[in-house]
């Protein structure tokens, strides 16, 4: 499965999750999505975006 992989220096670290948000390695990446959606600010520094999938098969570009 191919997939890229965004990382910004954005995220604010901040521990509302209970665990500080950091950016996984590219290489260990599989797509799962956790680490976006983990993070409860939604301020989390990594988009993964697998294949095709864009902003407008998402439904966020309507």
């Amino acid at each position: 499965m191919s997939h890229s992989v965004k990382i910004y220096d954005t995220c604010i670290g901040c521990t509302q999750s209970k665990q500080i948000a950091s950016a996984p390695r590219t290489e260990d990446c599989v797509g799962c999505k956790r680490c976006e959606s983990a993070c409860p600010t939604d301020f989390l520094s990594v988009r993964v975006y697998l294949g095709p999938e864009t902003t407008r098969s998402m439904a966020l570009s309507y």
